[in-house]
């Protein structure tokens, strides 16, 4: 039993918090709610957060963070796609909106940690701590978190990195009934609107302007509807005959979309920029690297490093469908090492 310790509890409204929570409370933590707010079309979540925290007897507050989320995630994450790069915003989020706020809010309540729905992990060897994979292999989020500050780690617990979603959807319906019963699973882009279609937010923020698409000698098979409704790797909605065709590069300059085979897709040397470790990494040495959020692991090789880029090289089977904007993040074991932005790839 965990005495007399204060811990921030990140509320989304979504079952994971919602049992986070309640979990914490179990285990002695005295905890205060908070809701992030983010961007508008969510009220229903907060609601949902607010009926938890008064049903478990916590105090809750709302932050509105929309500006800073706006300036920091959403207008960089348009003008990514607008240049024919896919980030994902969770990447960036995490450390210059979320986790900041979050420790604002644990200086203002003299807390003493801080708490998330991660299904990840913190673990201590000897003095320092680190972010490990969580249990569910399936839903663990330890690639969406490795460019926290390493300062942070020790102040930061992740309940859920010792459950399954299985695990916690069977509790969570014990405790709070049918409460999610209707509520979809979190998406990977929290600022669209519960009926918001991805295609329509892009269209109004970015512009799109029709354009050719090219094979790989430089044919005109056809015309696109705009850049940023693309990513590399897509077969769906290109409309060519004589396919399958994927999407292999998009080329900003000259408005352009690149297709080919399924088998052009295949890369083996991956080149990241703007690298951020939390372990010290070395030239020569293996680790397993994963180039999106759910891939699967490939071995890599460190070949290149310096303090502005990395490259690593797969050992045995090569990655597919590696898009420029995403992350490489690289593993020791389960430690998540580092890891930095993919700019290019050689096959």
């Amino acid at each position: 039993m965990i005495v007399n310790l204060k811990v921030i509890v990140a509320m989304s409204g979504g079952i994971d918090s919602s049992f986070a929570l309640w979990l914490l409370l179990k285990q002695g933590y005295d905890a205060i709610g908070c809701y992030l707010l983010m961007s508008d079309g969510h009220e229903e979540d907060m609601k949902r957060a607010q009926e938890i925290c008064d049903r478990l007897g916590v105090s809750f507050n709302v932050v509105d963070v929309k500006d800073r989320f706006s300036n920091e995630v959403i207008k960089p994450f348009i003008r990514s796609y607008s240049k024919g790069v896919t980030p994902n915003p969770c990447i960036f989020c995490n450390p210059g909106v979320k986790f900041k706020v979050l420790f604002e809010m644990l200086e203002k309540f003299d807390a003493d940690i801080l708490a998330t729905g991660h299904y990840a992990r913190i673990v201590k060897s000897d003095l320092t701590y680190n972010i490990a994979r969580g249990k569910d292999l399936k839903k663990e989020q330890s690639y969406v978190l490795y460019r926290l500050k390493k300062e942070w780690l020790n102040r930061i617990i992740f309940p859920l990195g010792d459950w399954t979603k299985d695990e916690v959807k069977a509790k969570a319906r014990e405790i709070f009934g049918e409460v999610f019963r209707d509520v979809p699973e979190s998406a990977d882009l929290c600022f669209l609107g519960e009926k918001e279609k991805f295609k329509d937010f892009i269209s109004t923020n970015a512009q799109a302007t029709k354009g050719p698409i090219i094979s790989t000698k430089g044919d005109l098979l056809g015309y696109h509807d705009g850049l940023v409704f693309y990513t590399v790797g897509q077969r769906e909605g290109l409309g060519l005959s004589n396919g399958p065709w994927y999407v292999l590069e998009i080329r900003a300059q000259d408005n352009a979309l690149v297709v080919g085979r399924k088998a052009d897709l295949y890369k083996r040397t991956i080149i990241c920029i703007h690298p951020h470790w939390l372990e010290r990494p070395m030239v020569g040495a293996t680790y397993a690297a994963q180039h999106r959020y759910k891939a699967i692991p490939k071995t890599v090789m460190l070949t290149s490093l310096d303090e502005g880029e990395f490259v690593a090289e797969a050992i045995e089977s090569p990655f597919w469908g590696v898009a420029p904007g995403q992350s490489l993040v690289l593993y020791d074991g389960e430690i998540v090492v580092g890891g930095g932005i993919i700019a290019s790839f050689e096959r």
